[in-house]
């Protein structure tokens, strides 16, 4: 039977109207995630929509029945900061995409530890989906760790129109949100959570336009710097990762560009050589490259792309005959054959940064 009881003094778990709102929060992510497994897709996108679908109502009803007294199966282990970082960007990401915001874990810190993940993931539930309702489509919402001691700092730096200091000195305080559909609750819960945690999360000042800038620190183990094997690519290996997509096919682009965005590296599109040449100005970590948009001048474009990324790992996407030129068999290079599944791609990045090649890798 449940037990109905008055909460302890200061245990936000028990605060019936904070966790009302962040089980809306953990439900507006549910019925996302129905919609996508609704539209079909296949098998394997389906699957992971519907493990997502259960993880979530498993967390809202665990959080509405901690806030009635109520036994909860909760899991306080530690969990990787990579995990949970990674977890919560797929999970989010439809709500993204249908903003037309995209989300970019800017860094890696592999061997960190986070003890109450499922807390921490409820914390920046809040502040992101209020990052994603600010931001403009088309823009992004940064989200930078940071490990000094034993602190976690995770940053959540959106492009929105920034918070007016007049708010700013009570936008934890509740009663009123600025944002369409707003309740006013899950900042000042969100704090709540935090601070009983032993950590904190507060608003950094920002110049006007800049957008708004939180920031939320939590206790962690000390970073042993141990990385997940190549073999098992997971959700969070390519946290940090700046990958370019060379590719004419929309389909395809917006897999790979969903895939890997989801594992939180920061993927930009070029569907033409004219786009090619533009986007490499910027500085990328790999780039997938088909050969079909470049097939008048590959060693140009590639050559171009090194310009501005020396070190870029270069991974062929192609189902095309189209050989490399002469003068590429130095190249560090490595292939995949469409068709493809997106682990092969997920690893093969992996490997060509953990590993550059000497020379090119065929395709079978």
């Amino acid at each position: 039977m449940p037990r109905w009881s008055e909460p302890p003094p200061g245990d936000p778990h028990r605060d019936v109207t904070g966790a009302l709102h962040d089980v809306s929060n953990a439900l507006t992510v549910v019925l996302g995630w129905v919609a996508e497994a609704r539209a079909g897709g296949s098998a394997e996108h389906v699957d992971r929509a519907l493990a997502i679908v259960e993880d979530r109502a498993r967390g809202a009803r665990n959080l509405a029945r901690r806030a009635i007294g109520a036994e909860a199966i909760i899991d306080d282990n530690e969990e990787p900061l990579d995990l949970v970082l990674a977890t919560l960007v797929e999970a989010l990401s439809v709500e993204a995409q249908r903003a037309g915001v995209r989300l970019f874990v800017a860094r890696g810190w592999p061997g960190v530890r986070l003890p109450g993940a499922a807390d921490v993931s409820q914390v920046l539930t809040n502040v992101l989906l209020n990052a994603i309702a600010w931001t403009p489509s088309g823009g992004r919402v940064v989200i930078e760790p940071e490990v000094d001691a034993a602190v976690a700092t995770i940053i959540i730096q959106d492009q929105g129109p920034g918070v007016a200091v007049a708010r700013a000195q009570h936008i934890f305080e509740g009663g009123r949100s600025d944002r369409e559909g707003g309740a006013g609750v899950g900042l000042q819960h969100a704090r709540a959570v935090a601070r009983a945690a032993g950590g904190e999360l507060d608003l950094v000042p920002q110049p006007p336009g800049r957008g708004a800038r939180f920031r939320l620190r939590w206790p962690c183990s000390e970073p042993s710097f141990a990385r997940a094997p190549l073999s098992s690519p997971g959700p969070a290996v390519l946290a940090g990762t700046r990958i370019l997509i060379v590719e004419d096919d929309i389909d395809v682009a917006a897999l790979l560009e969903g895939a890997l965005g989801a594992r939180g590296a920061l993927v930009v599109v070029a569907r033409t050589a004219g786009e090619l040449a533009e986007r490499a100005r910027d500085e990328h970590d790999a780039a997938l490259i088909d050969l079909s948009p470049i097939a008048q001048d590959v060693t140009g474009a590639v050559a171009a792309l090194r310009s501005g990324s020396p070190h870029v790992s270069l991974v062929f996407i192609s189902g095309s005959a189209i050989g490399l030129p002469e003068g590429m068999d130095g190249e560090r290079i490595r292939w995949i054959r469409k068709p493809f599944e997106v682990g092969e791609v997920v690893a093969a990045v992996i490997e060509s940064r953990a590993d550059p090649v000497s020379g090119p890798r065929k395709p079978a």
